[in-house]
């Protein structure tokens, strides 16, 4: 209770904090009610996946299920509302996800919608409470596969053990990754229609009909090569989890080697994270022809290798991840940051109309925007060498490193 409490009270305050900045605009079109209502409705979506996480929780043995689960719903239904959208309105109806903007903010504000959503996130979290009050603590209302009495060869390996603790993320995500380059390709039609139907607009593209393909594609590389990213990042920051949890040093006083155990997440990090950079690029590229008009495989082709010109910044911040292992523990989270914000900067540059100075802060930007710009070798390999760096350099650390 004192959780959901306090994600209760998060809720409370982010909808004081949104509808009181989007009221002190004092634009007319942005009323008093009408950011109520926005701000309500992102308060609720957030209630109601804190109730389906609740409820995961009770019904799954270990947090690793319970996330996956609910990440699983929440990705479901963000497909199916996205699909629906587009080809049927009325099925978005019945999609949770779809009630927080249906009721129109500043337009109808519908109430009835959010009426609908804070009566289920009362029905899933009585739920909730009903199986936690039924449950013996520390256990769960689906009762745990019983393993394997021995583990297999690949299992008893570093490698294979490193995998089997980051399953569950790596393919959920690689998932993930694919059908959201999906998502962003099937949007091409759309750009494509619009430029041939638009005189104006084709008269601007008259010489280079691809250069608003392009302009897209290498801002859609930037959204997806950062979504890819966070992956291969999970995986190293795994090591020092377990290290946390005091976990590791049972592992490190048999027959394996500190090396094996970097080693082994460093193979695992550029490996998936290359995978997922392919996986982007292909989907994207698959998507995108088939949307378009004009059926252009050779298109595929250019997403996979603007996907490929990526490459450099999963060696750098993989190399930059395994070298906060050895570094205290706030540095990991300062990679994430440092990606976050990378990420910010180029994709927000043109709407928040920042400095160019701040602009050459970002790490998405040092490589060539492809197929945009042509490709550019020195900065291609100037970022993998430092990648290459941090991961040795990390490795020496690491073998150092006092573990308990």
């Amino acid at each position: 209770m004192a959780t959901n409490l306090l994600v209760l009270l998060h809720t409370v305050l982010t909808i004081i904090l949104v509808s009181g900045i989007l009221v002190s605009y004092n634009v007319s079109s942005i009323d008093l009610k009408g950011s109520l209502y926005f701000a309500c409705s992102l308060g609720l979506a957030s209630l109601l996946g804190a109730s389906i996480a609740y409820l995961c929780a009770q019904i799954f043995a270990t947090s690793s299920q319970a996330r996956g689960i609910f990440f699983s719903i929440v990705g479901i239904l963000y497909v199916l509302r996205a699909g629906t959208d587009v080809s049927n309105l009325t099925l978005s109806k019945f999609n949770p996800l779809a009630w927080t903007y249906l009721g129109h903010p500043f337009y109808q504000n519908d109430w009835y919608y959010l009426i609908g959503l804070f009566l289920l996130t009362l029905v899933v979290f009585s739920i909730g409470l009903v199986l936690e009050s039924s449950r013996d603590l520390g256990s769960s209302t689906i009762a745990p596969k019983k393993g394997k009495t021995k583990a297999s060869k690949w299992l008893a390996t570093p490698l294979g053990f490193f995998f089997y603790l980051n399953r569950s993320t790596i393919i959920s995500w690689l998932l993930a990754d694919g059908v959201i380059a999906l998502m962003y390709g099937s949007i091409y039609g759309d750009i494509d229609t619009f430029v041939s139907s638009n005189k104006l607009i084709s008269q601007m593209f008259a010489n280079n009909s691809t250069t608003l393909i392009n302009s897209f594609t290498s801002l859609i590389m930037v959204v997806t090569i950062a979504i890819g990213l966070v992956m291969p990042l999970v995986v190293v920051h795994k090591v020092q989890f377990e290290t946390n949890k005091e976990r590791l040093g049972y592992l490190l006083v048999q027959r394996v080697s500190r090396l094996k155990v970097y080693y082994s997440s460093l193979i695992l990090a550029l490996f998936f994270g290359t995978l997922a950079i392919l996986i982007n690029g292909f989907c994207l590229g698959i998507a995108a022809t088939s949307s378009m008009q004009a059926n252009n495989g050779k298109f595929i082709t250019t997403c996979i290798k603007a996907s490929l010109n990526q490459w450099p910044l999963v060696c750098l911040f993989v190399g930059l991840m395994l070298l906060s292992l050895s570094l205290p523990i706030f540095v990991g989270w300062l990679v994430y940051g440092l990606l976050g914000y990378s990420f910010c900067v180029t994709y927000f540059a043109v709407l928040l109309d920042l400095p160019k100075w701040m602009m050459h802060t970002s790490l998405f930007n040092v490589l060539a925007k492809m197929p945009m710009e042509k490709f550019d070798l020195m900065s291609f390999a100037i970022l993998t060498g430092i990648g290459i760096l941090a991961m040795l350099l990390g490795g020496i650390l690491y073998t150092r490193k006092e573990i308990v």
